[in-house]
């Protein structure tokens, strides 16, 4: 069965990122929740996805440069930002499995304390578009299951390159899973030899239910998608 993962939770329906999206996910039936971590000034792990503040409050504050209580006052769409903490006694609570992206490197140490703290190393998958965080986490905890993020707007060559045949990326950090963009060339081709490899392969973001369909079927182990209903359906995987 494809994996049907939340991407910052039911985002399409629900405030992202916010308790409320991951209630939401949780109820429409996804497998695993996908969320973004950033570091505050006072050093707490805050559930946020974007730099800075400017989308939500119009200023351009750097997330790092607040307080997780300066965040939490930021108005989501009615909701508010939530720490790392709370998501995890959410996991913790009802079972359902996370997938938690670094968004930073520094932070892999406390993750790790918090994941042992709260008893979710087993339902947790760490992903990171940042090699040095994956390291960071394998050397606090390396228990902690690990996935490699690719997939930017680039023309780099090596970026590509890695891209295209992300073996030696994955084995660099230790990885059990590659998380690639949905239209990155020769995705489908490429899948099929990631998973012989022994590795998952998480797909991200795929809201179309033809596209979740052919990822599906190249053998894509998870859809990263913003409506977990909508991919219960496409996939056949029924009500809830």
């Amino acid at each position: 069965m494809t994996l049907i993962i939340a991407h910052r939770g039911a985002s399409a329906y629900a405030p992202e990122n916010t308790l409320a999206a991951f209630a939401l996910a949780h109820s429409q039936g996804a497998q695993m929740i996908e969320l973004d971590v950033q570091p505050t000034a006072d050093g707490r792990l805050a559930v946020f996805h974007d730099d800075t503040t400017e989308r939500w409050d119009g200023q351009p504050r750097a997330v790092s440069s607040c307080t997780l209580a300066e965040l939490g006052r930021l108005d989501i769409r009615g909701e508010r930002v939530p720490a790392l903490e709370e998501a995890l006694a959410f996991a913790a609570r009802t079972g359902i499995a996370l997938n938690i992206e670094l968004k930073t490197a520094g932070i892999g140490a406390r993750c790790a304390a918090l994941l042992r703290e709260f008893g979710v190393v087993e339902q947790v998958l760490v992903s990171s578009f940042v090699a040095a965080a994956l390291r960071e986490l394998r050397a606090a905890a390396p228990e902690v299951r690990r996935a490699y993020l690719m997939g930017t707007d680039t023309r780099r060559p090596d970026v590509r390159a890695r891209e295209l045949w992300p073996f030696f990326a994955l084995r660099s950090v230790e990885a059990t899973a590659w998380h690639p963009y949905a239209e990155l060339p020769l995705l489908d081709r490429v899948i099929p030899l990631v998973r012989r490899a022994g590795y998952q392969v998480h797909v991200w973001t795929v809201d179309s239910p033809e596209r979740m369909r052919e990822l599906a079927a190249a053998g894509a182990s998870g859809i990263i998608t913003n409506r977990p209903d909508l991919a219960r359906a496409a996939l056949g995987q029924g009500a809830n």
